[in-house]
């Protein structure tokens, strides 16, 4: 007996073969369609079971399915395949439908796209994922019964045109993810998120190409929202969300961010140059930064590329900065010359629990940065756990950044160095970071 007939001989006889088909049509549902018809040949009783999966799971340039030909040899064989499978289902619903189309041409695909999501929604669609290449010649436009649609929970769009409408309604939407989508009024985006009642979970990368001058994000349900904005100088981005519980935000460059209401986020992740507009003597833009400091000062954890963390030393320089007293957990990227800036800004986060360091040399200066400033409360009260990594070039300021955390924090439980040192400075390292005197005695070093 052959090993293939063998594996067949233990599917048929085995547990999973007699559960019943609606089972392993859900196990199958977890699949790409293209292992699903794999999986077909390991029963009899499966041959013919992938096509009762209530999803469509493809990709245009996927080969090997085993059945037939074997492969798409063209776009007509695609396009067939798919026309089927909405026709074995016409008459019941379909749960998912993930389309990756990545045939290089200058074929308007919109046509056929139009008629399987008009196909979908008819038949009660949870999940929606279309991503289109890159390489289309055509751009592919999405029709408009994907904008009241009555069941999509999750959808996901990738390199497409979202046409103008005077009518969205997604009742059901909770996760809307859309990348490089490009908008012919400015107001679909903005009308997408605010008519979808349920919507939790929002990502945007945004084209460069795109007519939205300004991201609107306006939701009273919003609890994630991820932004990526690249290098569009001239875009704005309002975000009102007061449920929100994590935000990122990444904006290069942009002309305004401007956060309304985002009530206690559990987390904020910023990179960006909010500050590149900031005229000392303006005191519109002055104000601006102030409030979308003031608007994320609440947070409990806070993670600042070296950009940003650069725009709020700036910052601290021209005015106060608002204390964040919720703040537990910070991670920051620092130049080994900004050191005392960077105690300045641990004297705005009195409850601090947990702090990640990343030291860093842009050419800015040779020097290191002097630590004379008074010790910050957190470091007495609250500072439990330090992480330093270094990209220098020696051992030299890390160790002396260890030795002040080490020497004045007396709650400190655990302070971690990690960087790449030659072999022959490990030992050094060690034997110089046991010989600090420590203000905790229940403080623990480790040296990755």
């Amino acid at each position: 007996m052959t090993p293939r007939a063998i594996r067949k001989k233990i599917c048929d006889n085995g547990l999973i073969s007699q559960l019943p088909n609606h089972l392993i049509c859900h196990i199958l549902s977890f699949l790409s369609t293209k292992d699903a018809i794999r999986a077909s040949v390991l029963s009899t009783r499966w041959r013919s079971l992938w096509q009762l999966v209530l999803g469509l799971d493809l990709d245009s340039l996927d080969l090997g399915l085993a059945f037939a030909s074997s492969q798409f040899s063209t776009i007509d064989d695609f396009v067939v395949f798919v026309d089927k499978f909405f026709y074995h289902h016409r008459e019941s619903c379909i749960h998912k439908l993930r389309l990756h189309i990545r045939t290089v041409g200058y074929v308007d695909y919109s046509s056929y796209l139009t008629k399987w999501i008009d196909a979908a929604t008819t038949r009660r669609i949870q999940h929606l994922d279309l991503h289109c290449d890159r390489l289309f010649k055509v751009a592919v436009k999405i029709p408009l019964s994907l904008y009241t649609s009555e069941t999509l929970v999750h959808l996901r769009l990738v390199r497409v045109i979202l046409v103008s409408t005077k009518v969205v309604s997604l009742p059901c939407l909770k996760t809307l993810h859309l990348e490089f989508v490009k908008y012919t009024d400015e107001t679909t985006l903005e009308k997408l998120i605010s008519c979808s009642p349920v919507l939790e979970d929002l990502s945007i990368v945004k084209y460069t190409e795109d007519n939205a001058r300004a991201i609107q994000v306006r939701s009273k349900t919003l609890k994630r929202v991820d932004i990526n904005q690249w290098y569009d100088r001239e875009y704005g981005l309002v975000i009102d969300a007061p449920l929100l519980q994590f935000l990122r935000i990444i904006a290069y460059s942009t002309k305004n961010i401007k956060i309304i209401n985002t009530g206690l986020p559990a987390k904020v992740d910023i990179d960006a140059n909010v500050l590149s507009i900031l005229d000392p003597n303006d005191l519109t833009s002055r104000s601006m930064m102030r409030d979308f400091f003031t608007s994320i000062s609440r947070v409990r954890c806070l993670v600042t590329s070296y950009a940003t963390t650069k725009d709020i030393f700036h910052y601290m320089q021209l005015e106060p900065l608002h204390q964040f007293c919720n703040l537990t957990g910070l991670s920051v990227i620092c130049c080994i010359s900004s050191l005392e800036m960077l105690l300045n800004l641990l004297k705005r986060c009195p409850k601090l629990e947990s702090l990640s360091l990343k030291l860093v040399d842009y050419k800015e200066t040779k020097k290191a940065g002097v630590i004379t400033s008074t010790v910050p409360s957190c470091l007495v009260s609250s500072l439990k756990f330090v992480k330093l990594e270094g990209v220098l070039f020696g051992c030299g300021t890390e160790l002396n950044v260890a030795r002040y955390f080490l020497e004045n924090s007396t709650l400190l439980e655990k302070l971690t160095l990690r960087n790449d040192y030659k072999e022959k400075n490990v030992e050094h390292v060690r034997q110089t970071l046991h010989a600090i005197p420590r203000c905790s005695c229940t403080c623990t070093v480790v040296l990755l």
